[in-house]
Protein backbone atom coordinates (compact mmCIF):
# COMPACT_ATOMS: atom_id res chain seq x y z
CA UNK A 1 0.00 0.00 0.00
CA UNK A 2 1.29 3.43 -0.89
CA UNK A 3 1.15 6.02 1.88
CA UNK A 4 0.52 9.66 0.96
CA UNK A 5 2.51 11.41 3.67
CA UNK A 6 1.28 13.55 6.51
CA UNK A 7 -2.33 13.84 7.65
CA UNK A 8 -3.20 16.43 10.32
CA UNK A 9 -6.64 16.34 11.96
CA UNK A 10 -7.64 19.12 14.37
CA UNK A 11 -10.95 18.49 16.06
CA UNK A 12 -13.30 19.82 18.68
CA UNK A 13 -16.51 21.82 18.94
CA UNK A 14 -15.96 25.56 18.35
CA UNK A 15 -19.43 26.22 19.81
CA UNK A 16 -18.15 24.99 23.20
CA UNK A 17 -15.52 27.63 23.88
CA UNK A 18 -12.00 26.25 24.14
CA UNK A 19 -13.07 22.80 22.93
CA UNK A 20 -12.59 24.19 19.39
CA UNK A 21 -8.85 24.85 19.91
CA UNK A 22 -7.88 21.73 17.92
CA UNK A 23 -9.59 23.17 14.86
CA UNK A 24 -7.87 26.52 15.41
CA UNK A 25 -4.45 24.83 15.46
CA UNK A 26 -5.27 22.97 12.23
CA UNK A 27 -6.33 26.25 10.62
CA UNK A 28 -3.08 27.90 11.79
CA UNK A 29 -1.11 25.04 10.21
CA UNK A 30 -3.15 25.41 7.02
CA UNK A 31 -2.11 29.06 6.88
CA UNK A 32 1.57 28.04 7.33
CA UNK A 33 1.56 25.19 4.80
CA UNK A 34 3.45 27.07 2.07
CA UNK A 35 6.19 28.33 4.41
CA UNK A 36 6.75 25.22 6.57
CA UNK A 37 8.69 22.47 4.80
CA UNK A 38 7.33 19.94 7.32
CA UNK A 39 3.86 20.51 5.84
CA UNK A 40 4.86 20.00 2.18
CA UNK A 41 2.22 17.77 0.65
CA UNK A 42 0.32 17.43 3.93
CA UNK A 43 -3.41 16.98 4.13
CA UNK A 44 -4.80 19.20 6.88
CA UNK A 45 -8.38 18.74 8.07
CA UNK A 46 -10.51 20.10 10.87
CA UNK A 47 -13.77 18.68 12.17
CA UNK A 48 -16.17 18.78 15.12
CA UNK A 49 -15.31 15.19 16.06
CA UNK A 50 -13.49 12.16 14.81
CA UNK A 51 -15.60 9.98 12.54
CA UNK A 52 -15.27 6.43 11.17
CA UNK A 53 -15.06 7.68 7.59
CA UNK A 54 -11.68 9.24 8.44
CA UNK A 55 -10.21 5.72 8.64
CA UNK A 56 -9.65 5.59 4.87
CA UNK A 57 -7.57 8.79 4.85
CA UNK A 58 -5.67 7.54 7.90
CA UNK A 59 -4.90 4.24 6.18
CA UNK A 60 -3.37 6.17 3.27
CA UNK A 61 -1.06 8.32 5.43
CA UNK A 62 2.47 7.57 6.57
CA UNK A 63 1.95 9.76 9.67
CA UNK A 64 -1.10 11.26 11.32
CA UNK A 65 -1.22 14.04 13.91
CA UNK A 66 -4.38 14.43 15.97
CA UNK A 67 -4.94 17.79 17.71
CA UNK A 68 -7.52 18.14 20.47
CA UNK A 69 -8.45 20.00 23.63
CA UNK A 70 -7.97 18.21 26.94
CA UNK A 71 -9.40 18.71 30.39
CA UNK A 72 -6.49 17.03 32.13
CA UNK A 73 -5.82 19.16 35.20
CA UNK A 74 -2.75 20.86 33.77
CA UNK A 75 -2.67 24.67 33.54
CA UNK A 76 -4.91 26.07 30.80
CA UNK A 77 -2.93 26.55 27.61
CA UNK A 78 -0.41 23.78 28.33
CA UNK A 79 0.50 21.76 25.24
CA UNK A 80 1.62 18.15 25.24
CA UNK A 81 2.64 15.68 22.57
CA UNK A 82 2.11 11.96 23.04
CA UNK A 83 2.99 9.23 20.58
CA UNK A 84 0.14 6.80 20.05
CA UNK A 85 0.74 3.06 20.18
CA UNK A 86 2.43 1.40 17.24
CA UNK A 87 0.19 -1.64 16.89
CA UNK A 88 -3.48 -1.00 16.33
CA UNK A 89 -5.87 -3.89 16.29
CA UNK A 90 -9.57 -4.36 16.85
CA UNK A 91 -9.11 -4.10 20.62
CA UNK A 92 -9.23 -0.31 20.17
CA UNK A 93 -12.57 -0.34 18.37
CA UNK A 94 -15.71 0.85 20.18
CA UNK A 95 -17.79 -2.00 21.58
CA UNK A 96 -21.23 -2.56 20.10
CA UNK A 97 -24.36 -3.00 22.14
CA UNK A 98 -25.58 0.14 23.75
CA UNK A 99 -25.88 3.88 23.64
CA UNK A 100 -22.22 4.48 22.84
CA UNK A 101 -21.88 4.63 19.11
CA UNK A 102 -19.08 6.33 17.19
CA UNK A 103 -19.48 9.72 18.89
CA UNK A 104 -16.93 8.85 21.56
CA UNK A 105 -14.34 7.60 19.08
CA UNK A 106 -10.81 8.60 20.02
CA UNK A 107 -7.62 8.57 17.98
CA UNK A 108 -6.67 5.04 19.10
CA UNK A 109 -10.06 3.69 18.01
CA UNK A 110 -9.76 5.40 14.64
CA UNK A 111 -6.26 3.98 14.13
CA UNK A 112 -7.56 0.51 15.06
CA UNK A 113 -10.42 0.91 12.60
CA UNK A 114 -8.01 1.89 9.80
CA UNK A 115 -5.89 -1.15 10.58
CA UNK A 116 -8.89 -3.51 10.73
CA UNK A 117 -10.50 -2.24 7.52
CA UNK A 118 -7.50 -1.38 5.36
CA UNK A 119 -4.60 -3.33 6.86
CA UNK A 120 -2.50 -0.26 7.68
CA UNK A 121 -2.21 2.18 10.53
CA UNK A 122 0.45 4.91 10.36
CA UNK A 123 2.76 6.40 12.94
CA UNK A 124 0.60 8.72 15.03
CA UNK A 125 0.88 11.41 17.68
CA UNK A 126 -1.70 13.24 19.74
CA UNK A 127 -1.16 16.93 20.47
CA UNK A 128 -3.38 18.18 23.28
CA UNK A 129 -4.03 21.66 24.57
CA UNK A 130 -5.19 21.81 28.19
CA UNK A 131 -8.34 23.86 28.60
CA UNK A 132 -10.89 24.71 31.26
CA UNK A 133 -13.71 26.43 29.35
CA UNK A 134 -16.21 24.07 27.68
CA UNK A 135 -19.10 26.52 28.14
CA UNK A 136 -21.47 27.22 25.29
CA UNK A 137 -20.19 30.06 23.21
CA UNK A 138 -17.97 30.83 20.26
CA UNK A 139 -14.34 31.85 20.63
CA UNK A 140 -11.30 30.85 22.62
CA UNK A 141 -10.11 32.07 26.00
CA UNK A 142 -6.85 34.01 26.11
CA UNK A 143 -4.97 30.95 27.39
CA UNK A 144 -6.25 28.82 24.50
CA UNK A 145 -5.50 31.56 21.94
CA UNK A 146 -1.93 31.82 23.22
CA UNK A 147 -1.55 28.04 23.01
CA UNK A 148 -2.45 27.88 19.29
CA UNK A 149 1.02 28.87 17.95
CA UNK A 150 2.74 26.72 20.61
CA UNK A 151 0.66 23.70 19.58
CA UNK A 152 1.33 24.42 15.88
CA UNK A 153 5.07 24.47 16.66
CA UNK A 154 4.69 21.20 18.58
CA UNK A 155 3.09 19.62 15.51
CA UNK A 156 5.93 20.83 13.27
CA UNK A 157 8.48 19.51 15.76
CA UNK A 158 6.80 16.08 15.96
CA UNK A 159 6.71 15.86 12.17
CA UNK A 160 10.35 16.98 11.92
CA UNK A 161 11.41 14.31 14.38
CA UNK A 162 9.60 11.72 12.30
CA UNK A 163 11.33 13.03 9.18
CA UNK A 164 14.69 13.13 10.94
CA UNK A 165 14.94 16.94 10.93
CA UNK A 166 15.16 19.30 13.86
CA UNK A 167 12.65 22.09 14.33
CA UNK A 168 13.13 24.65 17.08
CA UNK A 169 10.05 25.42 19.11
CA UNK A 170 9.02 29.00 19.62
CA UNK A 171 8.27 30.29 23.08
CA UNK A 172 8.66 28.38 26.31
CA UNK A 173 8.04 24.93 24.86
CA UNK A 174 5.33 22.36 25.31
CA UNK A 175 4.39 23.01 28.90
CA UNK A 176 3.48 26.68 28.83
CA UNK A 177 1.48 28.97 26.62
CA UNK A 178 3.10 31.35 24.15
CA UNK A 179 3.27 35.06 24.80
CA UNK A 180 1.64 35.92 21.48
CA UNK A 181 -1.90 35.45 20.26
CA UNK A 182 -2.71 33.80 16.97
CA UNK A 183 -5.32 35.11 14.56
CA UNK A 184 -7.95 32.91 12.98
CA UNK A 185 -6.71 32.01 9.51
CA UNK A 186 -9.16 31.14 6.80
CA UNK A 187 -9.31 28.20 4.48
CA UNK A 188 -10.92 24.81 4.49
Amino acid sequence: MSQNGLLVIGYGNPLRGDDGVGQQVAEALWAQRSSAPELAGATIKWAHQLAPEMALDISRASMVVFIDAASDGRPAGSVSVRPLGGSHDQAGLPRSGGASCWEDMGPESLLALASALYGWSPTAVLVTISIRDFALGFGLSRAAERAVPVAASAVLSAVSQKLGRSCALAGAGYTSSAAQSAGAPGGA
